[in-house]
């Protein structure tokens, strides 16, 4: 991280911050953003999906965690930080749909007195842990940097 400028960071993490407060306070403790009405319409299924405030810290810190990937480059680019920063989000969002549609074989109710288009959660953190898998994903792709102190020719001793 130490080619990526210090001002930087710093406006990175202020976005991420009042990210995070929109998410809270503006938002609040939602079914999935107050998107729940379109989705049952789409799918004929009640999602009973919380967001939670450590969800929403998870998202608020894409920015950084963008950061964080563009770190592994070996030079700073802006163009390069707002491709992995989207990068992010969309696994994100694309691994939150593929746990929404896991949710209707594994989340639907045993008691035949349950409606079966009402959709649960399985565990507790399920939301969180499918976002922290979607915000791992570009990780696990991008190609470390290689530092020139590690790059040894053929026959030269150190």
């Amino acid at each position: 991280m130490e080619q990526i400028p210090d001002n930087l960071k710093k406006q990175i993490l202020g976005i991420s911050g009042l990210i995070f407060l929109i998410l809270t306070f503006g938002i609040g403790p939602t079914n999935i953003f107050g998107l729940e009405q379109i989705i049952q319409d789409k799918t004929d299924y009640f999602f009973g999906v919380t967001i939670y405030f450590l969800d929403y810290g998870l998202l608020s810190l894409i920015p950084f965690f963008g950061i964080m990937l563009n770190s592994k480059r070996t030079e700073f680019k802006y163009s390069e930080l707002i491709i992995d920063i989207l990068k992010i989000l969309f696994w994100t969002i694309f691994l939150f749909i593929i746990g929404l549609y896991l949710l209707t074989f594994i989340g639907k109710p045993s008691s035949p007195l349950i409606p079966q288009y009402l959709i649960t959660e399985p565990i507790f953190l399920y939301s969180t842990i499918i976002i922290g898998i979607g915000i791992s994903i570009p990780f696990l792709f991008a190609k470390p940097k290689k530092k020139s102190d590690e790059i040894n020719e053929i026959g030269t001793e150190k």
